[in-house]
Parts: structure tokens; sequence; C-alpha cells
């Protein structure tokens, strides 16, 4: 539910049922102001392929009444979209040249609600880090509503985090609060080697949550966490490796959905 809930914030799908106000203006009643104020980006959205990457930038630039300033430029020259690049057709350009396009019409319309469904994950880290620049510097003068799993780019970028599970809020708050909240402070990830391997590391008296064969241990404090590298070492020959870390969103994510479920 969480693309049809940004979709719905867009003004690109309508409420079956009751009503959203964008800046006070019905998603029902004033769509086309709710459009005018939003701009939604996906990996999903299409171009047409005949058009070149100077008509659609054009086209978008007259439509929004905006111009290309050097934030676009510069995510565009990641990609090496410059020079003659920009009378080729969309259909002749990269995976990553088409992504990148696709992310610049988000930064030329500046809108008031700038809505971002799962963009970064299949950003090369070079272009990602110019995109999230650009990003900040949009999200300083509106309001930015983003999905994505990566949870370190919701951390960055976030001031609230809404954790929906099956259509449902699971938690709402800032990642402080989510975090403070969790009632655990470190988690530590190990790789067993056999099967065998993983009966005698799940003997160690310590909440865990299994993924597959990786087994990821929850700590309440430093004392825990040396207590269990103790034991872990002299389970060395049935290790692969174990990681250690403080607790991040992605924990408190999947906590929650392992409460839902129970209830």
């Amino acid at each position: 539910g969480k693309t049809t809930l940004l979709k719905l914030i867009s003004g690109i799908y309508l409420p079956d049922e009751g009503d959203i106000y964008v800046y006070g203006f019905s998603c029902r009643k004033k769509n086309e102001a709710v459009r005018g104020l939003t701009c939604y980006l996906s990996p999903q959205i299409q171009f047409n392929k005949k058009l070149t990457v100077r008509e659609i930038l054009r086209y978008f630039t007259r439509v929004t009444g905006k111009k290309i300033d050097e934030d676009v430029e510069e995510l565009l020259e990641t990609a090496d979209i410059v020079d003659d690049v920009y009378d080729k057709r969309i259909e002749v350009l990269s995976d990553v040249q088409v992504a990148v396009l696709k992310l610049s019409i988000g930064l030329i319309k500046k809108p008031k609600v700038l809505l971002l469904d799962e963009v970064f994950g299949a950003l090369e880290p070079k272009i990602k880090e110019v995109f999230a620049k650009a990003v900040e510097k949009v999200a300083e003068e509106s309001t930015l509503i983003m999905v994505d799993k990566e949870m370190e780019t919701l951390e960055r970028f976030c001031k609230k985090v809404l954790i929906l599970t099956k259509g449902k809020v699971a938690a709402l708050g800032s990642v402080k609060e989510l975090l403070s909240n969790y009632p655990y402070k470190f988690d530590v990830e190990v790789m067993p080697k056999t099967s065998k391997s993983i009966k005698k590391i799940l003997e160690l008296e310590y909440p865990y949550q299994r993924f597959g064969s990786l087994i990821r241990f929850y700590l309440r404090n430093e004392n825990e966490v040396l207590e269990l590298t103790s034991e872990l070492l002299k389970l060395k020959d049935e290790i692969i490796t174990f990681q250690i870390s403080s607790i991040d969103l992605e924990d408190v994510y999947y906590w929650l959905i392992a409460k839902m479920r129970k209830t």
C-alpha cells in the first residue's frame, strides 16, 4: 500500500472513501491544484521512447515554468547526459541515463511536496550522492515524503518515519523516538558453518531472529555484547563470521513486524 499511498497524496489516484488535503486543497475537489503542488517520482514512470532528451526536458520546463539549474545539470552530467546526448532518443539511452532523467524532472519542478518511491536503490553510488544532495536542497523549502527500503537513506532524510505492514500502521515517530522505544541497543549477526552449528549457537540464551541460516542476536547493553562475543569465540569452529553493530531502523522494522505477527 506504500506506492498507492504516495499516488493518492500526489493526486494520481483518487481515494474510494474520505479525502486527502495538500496545502488545504482537496485531492477530490481540487485535483489539478494538488497535482500542481506535488511531484511523484518512481523508477516505474515511463517516457515516450521516440522523444529526445532535449524534447523531454523542454516539455517539463514549459509545463512547470521552471529552468534547468546547476543541480539538474550536475545530476545529468553524472550519467554522461551532455552535449550531443541531448539530441538522442530515450530508446537508445542506458538504463542509468533514463533513471537519472526521471529524477531530474522532480528537481526541475521544485514542488511543494516531493514524493520519492524507492528511487535510490538502483542508482550508482556517485549518482546517488549527487541526487541526494540535490534532494536535500529541495527539502529545505519543500515537504519530502519517501518510500525506501534503504534504512540509511531514511535516517539521512526523514524527520519522521511511518512503518506500514499489511496496510496497518506499525509505528510513527522520529528516528530517535523509534530507536529509543526499541528494547535493545546492539545486534550481533552470526553465520554458522553447518546446520549442526546452528543448533549449538542457538543454545546461547539471548533473544534472536533467524533469516535463513543467518542468526541475529539482540542485546541490551555493552556487557551483553562482551559476554556473547566471548561465547562466540569459544564456538569459532562452528562459525563462518559474526558482526556486531548498533541498532538501526532495520532492526526496529523487523522487531515491529514480528510483534504484529504475534498479535
